[in-house]
């Protein structure tokens, strides 16, 4: 019995620690981020599609002391959108303005700068309502373009 409690100890202690793995991305990802943007240490987060086809790598970096950054890359390490984290005003009038009406200012969250792999800018809040957490883009101009559930 005590070997099956020691077995039983064992067995969870590995589940623990692997719980604190590092995800490492595949060297084609990591050469192409070090590429664009060397001297900054990512943390590697993986999504899949809903299809499971499609993989996206995100590294995510602190561009400076209190600004964080994410990078996104397909699996074959093409360079997919950056992110940039911004304060609200930063975001362009018509944006803001839809915020306030529609959010509050003070349910909103993060706000982002996302150029993506065609060079394309657009902008994200995050923003709560109702006890959900909602991404809210816009495009260049500050237009709305979609929100999306995220929780």
């Amino acid at each position: 019995m005590k070997n099956f409690y020691l077995l039983i100890f064992f067995t969870c202690s590995t589940f623990l620690i692997g719980q604190n793995a590092i995800l490492v991305p595949p060297e084609n990802i990591r050469i192409a981020f070090e590429n664009r943007y060397p001297n900054k240490k990512p943390i590697w987060n993986i999504e899949y599609s809903s299809k499971g086809d499609d993989v996206i790598f995100e590294a995510k970096f602190n561009e400076t002391a209190n600004k964080t950054a994410y990078a996104r890359y397909d699996k074959n390490g093409k360079f997919k959108a950056y992110k940039s984290q911004i304060l609200f005003n930063s975001l362009p009038q018509k944006a803001q303005l839809y915020l306030k009406a529609n959010y509050g200012v003070k349910s909103c969250k993060s706000f982002f700068a996302v150029v993506n792999g065609l060079n394309a800018k657009s902008y994200e809040a995050g923003a709560i309502k109702s006890s959900k957490f909602y991404n809210i883009i816009f495009d260049q101009k500050g237009e709305f373009y979609k929100r999306i559930q995220i929780q």
